[in-house]
Order: C-alpha cells, then sequence, then structure tokens
C-alpha cells in the first residue's frame, strides 16, 4: 500500500496525463487540494507541472481541483471569493500559462500560444452554486490573455478579453453545469467580450464588440489579429460579493493544430479509487510502447 501510496503523489506532483480525449490535470494532493492567501497581494502555485496555476488569489479568495462540484470524472476546479480583508475585493483564478513564471510568488507568461487571428476555438463548463450572493448575472469567466504588439520584452499592452453572458444575452442558472462554446456567439463571430490593460485602460470598447471586431482591429488597431495570446483564465473576482462554484472542461485550439481540452480531477484517496489511478497509468505506458 505504501508503494501504491508514493505512486499517487508522484502522478500529483506530474500534474497532467495526455490521454486521448486531452490533458487530465490533477490535484496537487491525494482527495483534491484548495490554495487560498488572506492577503491583499496576489499569490499563486503551480498545479504539478501540468501548465496550469492557481493564480491571483487574493483577500481570502479559494481555488483548487477538488470534489465538491465533480463534473466529467472525480472532480473540477473549484472557485470561491468572500469578504476578505480587502472588502469585495476577493479573487481566485486557475490559468493555462505559455512559460508560466514565480515573478514575485505569483505566475506570468513568457511564452506564447499563437496568434489572436488563428484562435479557432474557445469553450468551457461552468457552475454557480445558488448559495452565492454575489450579483445573479455574474459566474466563473473565461479570459483570453494577450499582448497586444505580440512583443513579450514590453509589458504595458498585455491584459486580456474576457467573456461574461451578461453582454451576450444569456441566462445565469444556478445549481447546474452550463456549457459556453465563445465562437457560437454572434453566429459564429464570437461573443461579445471587453477588455481589461492592453495598453488601453479598463473595458475600453465598451462590453459589445465581438471577439471577431478585436481580432480584425475594429475596436483599437493595436489589438488585432497579430497579437500574442499569452495564455487563458478562468476565475471569479475581483468586486464580487461571496460565491461558490467551478469550472471544468476547457478547450482551446489554434490553425493548424489539435484542440486541447483539459479535464480537472481529483487525485483518489489510498484504496480502490487508485487502482483505476494505477490502471490509467498501465495504459498509457502501453501506448507510449506502442508508438
Amino acid at each position: 500500500m505504501q508503494g501504491i501510496v508514493r505512486l499517487a503523489w508522484a502522478w500529483a506532483a506530474f500534474g497532467a496525463v495526455v490521454t486521448a480525449q486531452g490533458a487530465v490535470v490533477y490535484s496537487n494532493g491525494l482527495g483534491g487540494d484548495a490554495f487560498t492567501n488572506p492577503t491583499t497581494v496576489n499569490l499563486g502555485q503551480g498545479v504539478g507541472g501540468s501548465g496550469w496555476y492557481y493564480n491571483n488569489v487574493r483577500n481570502s479568495g479559494v481555488v483548487g481541483i477538488n470534489g465538491t462540484y465533480a463534473r466529467n470524472g472525480n472532480g473540477s476546479a473549484y472557485l470561491e471569493t468572500q469578504f476578505g480583508p480587502g472588502g469585495n475585493s476577493s479573487k481566485a483564478d486557475v490559468e493555462y500559462l505559455a512559460g508560466g513564471t514565480n515573478v514575485f510568488s505569483n505566475f506570468v507568461a513568457t511564452g506564447v500560444l499563437g496568434r489572436l487571428g488563428d484562435l479557432t476555438s474557445l469553450s468551457y463548463e461552468w457552475y454557480r452554486d445558488a448559495v452565492s450572493t454575489n450579483s445573479a448575472v455574474q459566474h466563473p469567466v473565461i479570459r483570453i490573455l494577450l499582448d497586444a504588439d505580440g512583443d513579450l520584452s514590453t509589458t504595458g499592452d498585455r491584459g486580456g478579453l474576457v467573456f461574461e453572458r451578461a453582454y451576450n444575452g444569456g441566462v445565469v442558472p444556478t445549481n447546474t453545469w452550463v456549457f459556453d462554446d465563445i465562437f457560437a456567439y454572434n453566429g459564429g463571430l464570437g461573443a461579445n467580450v471587453w477588455n481589461f490593460g492592453l495598453g488601453l485602460g479598463f473595458a475600453f470598447g465598451g462590453y459589445n464588440n465581438s471577439l471577431s471586431n478585436w481580432t480584425n482591429g475594429l475596436v483599437s488597431s493595436s489589438v488585432n489579429a497579430d497579437s500574442a495570446v499569452l495564455g487563458f483564465s478562468l476565475g471569479v473576482g475581483s468586486g464580487w460579493g461571496p460565491f461558490k462554484g467551478a469550472v471544468d472542461t476547457v478547450t482551446f485550439g489554434f490553425v493548424g493544430s489539435a484542440v486541447s481540452e483539459t479535464n480537472f480531477e481529483v487525485v483518489p484517496e489510498p484504496g480502490a479509487g487508485l487502482l483505476g489511478l494505477v490502471g490509467l497509468l498501465g495504459l498509457t505506458l502501453v501506448r507510449r510502447s506502442q508508438r
């Protein structure tokens, strides 16, 4: 049994396993995990070696992979905000970053996933618990993290484009999983998104410009098809009241590459659950040996 336990911890440290269905990203510990930070300064933590990070966590926000709202398996990425020491500025994100690097205990991208103009798919599933008392139109968002001019040596034009149902005519149900395909909105032009940063100021261009308008430089010439995609961020806060929910099944794809799908799962406690984990490891090794 001790050998199996050690295997489980090694699996958790590894973070992600590529399968036929995409990437399975496991919790950092047996039975799930939760990362929080009571201070007002953003802190982050890597999720094994998966390329995903618990990030921008402050004022008692919580993010972790656990079974609270299990989806497509035994887990999902749990998200919580509350009234912390900074009032209602509690925040928590889970982010996939190109070349994620620790800078003052938070993580930033140092690489590029692709061009904004080559982004062809983006979707995710989200969950809002009815116990949440923040605004009823708020749910876990998805953000496209960008460097506007594609020059990573200059950082004043970094920021992102944010999807929320509130600006796309969609309702926000509670106690059920919701699937959102960002490219399915506006007849395939992409959902309406708003911006932060990018050298433009907060919410430049308003809340009703489609992703296509941004990609084609119709909102600002500095954000266009050549803008660099640094990663993807899913999260909650700030400026919210208490919230509980989760995200899972994140997909994205670029021209010329396969669509990436991520499913967040819990490393099972020792026992019967680990037998399935060992079986998955064996199946992965068999597949590799057959290549």
